[in-house]
Protein backbone atom coordinates (compact mmCIF):
# COMPACT_ATOMS: atom_id res chain seq x y z
CA UNK A 1 0.00 0.00 0.00
CA UNK A 2 1.27 3.33 -0.81
CA UNK A 3 1.79 5.68 2.23
CA UNK A 4 -0.68 8.11 0.93
CA UNK A 5 -3.15 5.83 0.96
CA UNK A 6 -2.98 4.98 4.34
CA UNK A 7 -6.23 4.87 6.50
CA UNK A 8 -5.40 7.83 8.93
CA UNK A 9 -6.27 5.85 11.95
CA UNK A 10 -4.21 3.13 11.20
CA UNK A 11 -0.83 5.18 11.15
CA UNK A 12 -1.60 7.58 14.61
CA UNK A 13 0.24 6.04 17.48
CA UNK A 14 -2.05 4.03 20.13
CA UNK A 15 -0.93 5.66 22.78
CA UNK A 16 -2.33 8.98 21.31
CA UNK A 17 -5.32 7.74 20.67
CA UNK A 18 -5.77 6.72 24.16
CA UNK A 19 -5.30 9.64 25.38
CA UNK A 20 -7.73 11.73 23.19
CA UNK A 21 -10.05 9.20 23.49
CA UNK A 22 -10.77 6.24 25.23
CA UNK A 23 -14.28 5.19 24.19
CA UNK A 24 -14.91 1.96 26.44
CA UNK A 25 -14.04 4.26 29.35
CA UNK A 26 -15.91 6.72 28.47
CA UNK A 27 -18.85 4.15 28.23
CA UNK A 28 -17.97 2.74 31.59
CA UNK A 29 -18.06 5.80 33.20
CA UNK A 30 -21.46 6.46 31.74
CA UNK A 31 -22.62 8.01 35.29
CA UNK A 32 -21.17 10.98 33.82
CA UNK A 33 -21.43 10.96 30.32
CA UNK A 34 -24.54 11.44 29.16
CA UNK A 35 -26.27 8.43 26.97
CA UNK A 36 -26.21 10.42 23.80
CA UNK A 37 -22.79 10.58 23.86
CA UNK A 38 -22.01 7.33 24.83
CA UNK A 39 -24.20 5.89 21.95
CA UNK A 40 -21.75 8.33 19.64
CA UNK A 41 -18.53 6.49 21.49
CA UNK A 42 -19.78 3.08 21.13
CA UNK A 43 -20.35 3.34 17.19
CA UNK A 44 -16.92 4.43 16.97
CA UNK A 45 -17.86 7.21 14.69
CA UNK A 46 -16.38 11.02 15.36
CA UNK A 47 -18.76 12.39 12.91
CA UNK A 48 -21.82 10.76 14.82
CA UNK A 49 -19.85 12.07 17.74
CA UNK A 50 -20.43 15.37 16.88
CA UNK A 51 -24.08 14.88 15.87
CA UNK A 52 -24.86 13.23 20.13
CA UNK A 53 -22.63 16.77 20.70
CA UNK A 54 -24.65 18.92 18.71
CA UNK A 55 -27.01 21.48 20.39
CA UNK A 56 -29.55 20.29 17.26
CA UNK A 57 -30.04 16.85 17.96
CA UNK A 58 -30.83 17.03 22.11
CA UNK A 59 -34.09 15.64 22.89
CA UNK A 60 -35.17 14.13 19.76
CA UNK A 61 -38.82 12.51 19.54
CA UNK A 62 -39.60 9.09 18.67
CA UNK A 63 -41.57 10.94 15.51
CA UNK A 64 -38.47 12.37 14.48
CA UNK A 65 -36.93 8.58 14.67
CA UNK A 66 -40.00 7.67 12.51
CA UNK A 67 -39.61 10.08 10.07
CA UNK A 68 -36.20 8.80 9.42
CA UNK A 69 -37.42 5.84 9.21
CA UNK A 70 -39.74 6.47 6.45
CA UNK A 71 -37.29 8.43 4.76
CA UNK A 72 -34.50 5.78 4.81
CA UNK A 73 -37.01 3.06 3.69
CA UNK A 74 -37.57 5.30 0.46
CA UNK A 75 -34.10 5.52 -0.51
CA UNK A 76 -33.72 2.23 0.00
CA UNK A 77 -36.84 1.19 -2.27
CA UNK A 78 -34.45 3.33 -4.89
CA UNK A 79 -31.83 1.20 -4.53
CA UNK A 80 -32.89 -2.30 -4.15
CA UNK A 81 -35.41 -1.77 -7.31
CA UNK A 82 -32.79 0.00 -9.69
CA UNK A 83 -30.55 -3.22 -8.83
CA UNK A 84 -33.36 -5.54 -9.82
CA UNK A 85 -33.80 -3.16 -12.81
CA UNK A 86 -30.25 -3.24 -14.02
CA UNK A 87 -30.57 -7.22 -13.04
CA UNK A 88 -33.50 -7.50 -14.89
CA UNK A 89 -35.43 -9.16 -12.20
CA UNK A 90 -37.59 -6.26 -11.29
CA UNK A 91 -41.21 -6.85 -10.87
CA UNK A 92 -42.08 -3.87 -13.16
CA UNK A 93 -41.06 -5.41 -17.12
CA UNK A 94 -40.77 -1.78 -18.21
CA UNK A 95 -37.71 -1.43 -15.90
CA UNK A 96 -36.28 -4.67 -17.08
CA UNK A 97 -36.20 -3.95 -20.82
CA UNK A 98 -34.66 0.20 -20.30
CA UNK A 99 -31.70 -1.73 -18.68
CA UNK A 100 -31.53 -4.85 -21.54
CA UNK A 101 -28.84 -2.86 -23.31
CA UNK A 102 -26.61 -2.41 -20.86
CA UNK A 103 -27.09 -5.53 -18.72
CA UNK A 104 -25.48 -7.43 -21.62
CA UNK A 105 -22.23 -5.07 -21.79
CA UNK A 106 -21.87 -5.94 -17.80
CA UNK A 107 -18.87 -8.57 -16.88
CA UNK A 108 -20.17 -11.86 -14.95
CA UNK A 109 -17.81 -10.32 -11.36
CA UNK A 110 -19.59 -6.93 -11.42
CA UNK A 111 -22.92 -8.74 -11.94
CA UNK A 112 -22.39 -11.02 -9.14
CA UNK A 113 -21.78 -7.77 -7.19
CA UNK A 114 -24.92 -6.72 -8.58
CA UNK A 115 -26.73 -9.69 -7.17
CA UNK A 116 -25.01 -9.53 -3.64
CA UNK A 117 -25.93 -5.48 -2.92
CA UNK A 118 -29.36 -6.15 -4.52
CA UNK A 119 -29.82 -8.84 -1.44
CA UNK A 120 -27.99 -6.55 1.39
CA UNK A 121 -30.87 -3.88 -0.27
CA UNK A 122 -33.69 -6.37 0.14
CA UNK A 123 -32.76 -6.98 3.61
CA UNK A 124 -32.44 -3.34 4.31
CA UNK A 125 -36.38 -2.71 3.10
CA UNK A 126 -37.42 -6.05 4.63
CA UNK A 127 -35.62 -4.72 7.57
CA UNK A 128 -37.36 -0.91 8.15
CA UNK A 129 -40.47 -2.07 7.01
CA UNK A 130 -41.38 -4.83 8.66
CA UNK A 131 -39.76 -4.10 12.11
CA UNK A 132 -38.12 -0.74 12.59
CA UNK A 133 -40.70 1.14 11.13
CA UNK A 134 -43.77 -0.54 13.20
CA UNK A 135 -41.51 -0.51 16.50
CA UNK A 136 -42.11 3.23 16.13
CA UNK A 137 -45.44 2.58 15.75
CA UNK A 138 -45.55 3.66 12.31
CA UNK A 139 -47.00 1.92 9.02
CA UNK A 140 -44.45 1.46 6.14
CA UNK A 141 -46.20 2.56 2.81
CA UNK A 142 -46.33 0.28 0.17
CA UNK A 143 -43.94 1.22 -2.84
CA UNK A 144 -43.03 -0.77 -5.95
CA UNK A 145 -40.99 -0.09 -8.90
CA UNK A 146 -43.51 2.23 -10.22
CA UNK A 147 -42.56 4.83 -8.27
CA UNK A 148 -39.16 5.22 -9.96
CA UNK A 149 -37.52 6.80 -12.99
CA UNK A 150 -33.96 5.78 -13.19
CA UNK A 151 -33.29 7.78 -15.45
CA UNK A 152 -33.54 10.97 -13.10
CA UNK A 153 -36.09 11.90 -15.52
CA UNK A 154 -39.27 13.18 -12.79
CA UNK A 155 -41.18 9.73 -15.01
CA UNK A 156 -40.00 11.36 -18.37
CA UNK A 157 -38.02 8.17 -18.57
CA UNK A 158 -35.40 10.34 -20.66
CA UNK A 159 -33.72 12.13 -17.66
CA UNK A 160 -29.83 12.67 -17.46
CA UNK A 161 -29.05 9.50 -16.39
CA UNK A 162 -30.85 8.07 -19.69
CA UNK A 163 -27.13 7.01 -20.82
CA UNK A 164 -26.77 4.61 -17.73
CA UNK A 165 -29.35 1.70 -19.56
CA UNK A 166 -26.75 1.72 -22.32
CA UNK A 167 -23.40 2.63 -21.29
CA UNK A 168 -21.32 0.38 -18.60
CA UNK A 169 -19.31 3.07 -17.30
CA UNK A 170 -22.39 5.91 -16.91
CA UNK A 171 -24.58 2.98 -14.96
CA UNK A 172 -21.21 2.02 -12.67
CA UNK A 173 -20.91 5.98 -11.64
CA UNK A 174 -24.69 6.08 -11.23
CA UNK A 175 -24.66 2.85 -8.86
CA UNK A 176 -21.63 4.44 -7.06
CA UNK A 177 -23.28 7.76 -6.55
CA UNK A 178 -26.25 5.73 -5.57
CA UNK A 179 -24.57 4.44 -2.93
CA UNK A 180 -22.47 6.87 -1.88
CA UNK A 181 -25.21 9.76 -1.34
CA UNK A 182 -27.23 6.27 0.80
CA UNK A 183 -23.85 6.42 2.97
CA UNK A 184 -24.16 10.67 3.57
CA UNK A 185 -27.53 10.59 3.68
CA UNK A 186 -27.74 8.09 6.85
CA UNK A 187 -24.90 9.97 8.70
CA UNK A 188 -26.93 12.88 8.18
CA UNK A 189 -30.21 11.22 9.72
CA UNK A 190 -28.07 9.75 12.57
CA UNK A 191 -28.38 12.66 15.00
CA UNK A 192 -32.32 12.02 14.68
CA UNK A 193 -31.97 8.59 15.98
CA UNK A 194 -30.45 9.74 19.97
CA UNK A 195 -32.99 9.95 22.73
CA UNK A 196 -31.71 9.32 25.91
CA UNK A 197 -32.74 6.47 27.64
CA UNK A 198 -34.83 4.96 24.77
CA UNK A 199 -34.02 1.05 24.36
CA UNK A 200 -36.05 1.05 21.05
CA UNK A 201 -33.96 4.72 19.94
CA UNK A 202 -31.02 2.58 20.75
CA UNK A 203 -31.94 -0.04 18.43
CA UNK A 204 -32.96 1.80 15.82
CA UNK A 205 -29.99 3.45 15.72
CA UNK A 206 -27.56 1.02 16.41
CA UNK A 207 -29.45 -0.17 13.08
CA UNK A 208 -29.39 2.41 10.79
CA UNK A 209 -25.49 2.71 11.48
CA UNK A 210 -25.23 -1.12 10.36
CA UNK A 211 -27.02 -0.50 7.54
CA UNK A 212 -25.02 3.05 7.11
CA UNK A 213 -21.24 0.48 7.12
CA UNK A 214 -22.86 -1.44 4.65
CA UNK A 215 -23.52 0.85 2.02
CA UNK A 216 -20.28 2.30 2.78
CA UNK A 217 -18.51 -0.78 1.20
CA UNK A 218 -21.00 -1.27 -1.79
CA UNK A 219 -19.54 2.39 -2.62
CA UNK A 220 -16.39 1.17 -2.00
CA UNK A 221 -16.65 -2.12 -4.17
CA UNK A 222 -18.12 -0.37 -7.03
CA UNK A 223 -15.66 2.24 -7.33
CA UNK A 224 -12.94 -0.46 -7.02
CA UNK A 225 -14.93 -1.77 -10.20
CA UNK A 226 -14.73 1.19 -11.83
CA UNK A 227 -10.80 1.63 -11.07
CA UNK A 228 -10.01 -1.32 -12.57
CA UNK A 229 -11.59 -0.22 -15.53
CA UNK A 230 -10.16 2.46 -15.67
CA UNK A 231 -6.82 2.06 -14.52
CA UNK A 232 -5.47 5.49 -15.48
CA UNK A 233 -8.25 7.33 -13.58
CA UNK A 234 -6.58 7.91 -10.16
CA UNK A 235 -9.38 9.77 -8.59
CA UNK A 236 -10.95 6.06 -8.00
CA UNK A 237 -8.77 4.73 -5.49
CA UNK A 238 -7.93 1.21 -5.40
CA UNK A 239 -8.64 1.74 -1.40
CA UNK A 240 -11.80 2.48 -1.84
CA UNK A 241 -11.23 6.16 -0.43
CA UNK A 242 -13.34 9.19 -1.89
CA UNK A 243 -10.21 11.85 -2.68
CA UNK A 244 -11.10 15.18 -3.20
CA UNK A 245 -14.78 17.07 -3.34
CA UNK A 246 -17.47 18.00 -5.58
CA UNK A 247 -17.89 15.98 -8.98
CA UNK A 248 -14.10 15.61 -9.41
CA UNK A 249 -14.64 13.18 -6.74
CA UNK A 250 -16.70 10.74 -8.41
CA UNK A 251 -14.12 10.22 -10.98
CA UNK A 252 -16.06 11.25 -13.69
CA UNK A 253 -13.45 11.68 -16.25
CA UNK A 254 -13.81 8.71 -18.39
CA UNK A 255 -17.72 10.02 -19.04
CA UNK A 256 -17.51 12.00 -21.91
CA UNK A 257 -19.80 15.42 -22.37
CA UNK A 258 -21.79 14.24 -19.09
CA UNK A 259 -25.40 16.23 -19.08
CA UNK A 260 -25.01 19.62 -16.89
CA UNK A 261 -27.52 17.71 -14.34
CA UNK A 262 -25.61 14.71 -13.84
CA UNK A 263 -22.78 17.12 -12.95
CA UNK A 264 -24.77 19.02 -10.59
CA UNK A 265 -25.71 16.20 -8.68
CA UNK A 266 -22.59 14.62 -8.58
CA UNK A 267 -21.67 18.08 -6.57
CA UNK A 268 -24.36 17.95 -4.29
CA UNK A 269 -23.06 14.19 -3.39
CA UNK A 270 -19.84 14.98 -3.27
CA UNK A 271 -19.76 18.20 -2.00
CA UNK A 272 -19.49 19.74 1.62
CA UNK A 273 -23.12 19.67 2.90
CA UNK A 274 -24.41 21.69 5.27
CA UNK A 275 -26.22 19.72 7.66
CA UNK A 276 -25.55 19.65 11.44
CA UNK A 277 -22.54 17.65 11.48
CA UNK A 278 -21.20 18.48 7.97
CA UNK A 279 -17.91 20.08 6.84
CA UNK A 280 -16.07 21.37 4.23
CA UNK A 281 -14.69 19.06 1.50
CA UNK A 282 -11.84 19.15 3.37
CA UNK A 283 -13.34 17.80 6.25
CA UNK A 284 -10.58 16.66 8.51
CA UNK A 285 -11.70 19.01 11.93
CA UNK A 286 -13.61 16.79 14.29
CA UNK A 287 -14.86 16.48 17.93
CA UNK A 288 -14.04 13.97 19.75
CA UNK A 289 -14.61 12.99 23.75
CA UNK A 290 -11.40 13.09 25.79
CA UNK A 291 -13.90 11.58 29.40
CA UNK A 292 -14.64 15.09 30.85
CA UNK A 293 -15.30 17.26 28.07
CA UNK A 294 -15.73 17.44 24.10
CA UNK A 295 -12.72 18.60 22.33
CA UNK A 296 -12.14 19.81 18.28
CA UNK A 297 -8.76 17.90 16.54
CA UNK A 298 -7.82 18.55 13.26
CA UNK A 299 -7.18 15.14 12.04
CA UNK A 300 -4.73 16.75 8.64
CA UNK A 301 -2.10 17.82 12.23
CA UNK A 302 -2.87 15.39 15.10
CA UNK A 303 0.80 13.78 16.53
CA UNK A 304 1.60 10.59 15.28
CA UNK A 305 0.91 10.48 11.85
CA UNK A 306 4.16 10.92 10.26
CA UNK A 307 4.66 7.42 8.93
CA UNK A 308 1.51 8.32 6.44
CA UNK A 309 4.11 10.94 4.95
CA UNK A 310 4.32 14.75 4.75
CA UNK A 311 1.71 17.53 5.82
CA UNK A 312 0.02 17.00 2.08
CA UNK A 313 -0.02 13.38 2.78
CA UNK A 314 -1.70 13.67 6.08
CA UNK A 315 -4.28 16.01 4.73
CA UNK A 316 -5.14 13.86 2.06
CA UNK A 317 -5.41 10.85 4.37
CA UNK A 318 -7.60 12.88 6.65
CA UNK A 319 -9.94 13.83 4.03
CA UNK A 320 -10.68 10.34 2.97
CA UNK A 321 -11.14 9.03 6.34
CA UNK A 322 -14.32 10.85 6.97
CA UNK A 323 -17.41 11.06 5.30
CA UNK A 324 -19.62 14.56 5.06
CA UNK A 325 -22.56 14.23 6.03
CA UNK A 326 -26.35 15.19 4.36
CA UNK A 327 -29.56 16.72 5.50
CA UNK A 328 -32.76 15.19 4.26
CA UNK A 329 -33.63 18.01 2.35
CA UNK A 330 -29.99 18.06 0.29
CA UNK A 331 -30.72 14.25 -0.09
CA UNK A 332 -34.56 14.85 -1.55
CA UNK A 333 -32.84 17.72 -3.94
CA UNK A 334 -30.67 14.63 -5.42
CA UNK A 335 -33.08 11.56 -5.42
CA UNK A 336 -36.32 13.86 -6.29
CA UNK A 337 -35.75 13.19 -9.85
CA UNK A 338 -35.91 9.43 -9.76
CA UNK A 339 -38.85 9.23 -7.52
CA UNK A 340 -42.25 9.61 -8.17
CA UNK A 341 -43.74 12.76 -6.62
CA UNK A 342 -46.42 11.63 -3.95
CA UNK A 343 -47.14 13.37 -0.67
CA UNK A 344 -49.80 11.49 0.29
CA UNK A 345 -47.22 8.36 0.64
CA UNK A 346 -44.49 10.52 1.93
CA UNK A 347 -42.64 10.34 -1.41
CA UNK A 348 -40.70 13.59 -2.46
Amino acid sequence: MKTNQQPILDAIDPEIIERLVSRRDAIRKGASVSSMVATGLAMGSVPVMLAALSRDVFAQAPSDILDALQFALILEHLENEFYKAVLGTSALAAQNNAFAPVRALIPASARETFMQIQKHEQQHVDFLRTTAIPLFGGTAPAITAADFDFTGGNGSGTGPFLSATTNLDVLLLATQAFEDTGVRAYKGQAGRFLIAGNTNADIAMESALRIHSVEARHASKIRRIRRQRNPSDTTLRFSGYIRGGGAAAAGAGNIANPPAEVVAALNLIYGGGTGPVSFPDSNTRHVIFNGTAEVIVDAATVGGTSAIGGAAAQQLAATQAFDEALTKAEVITIVQGFIRNDPARGLP
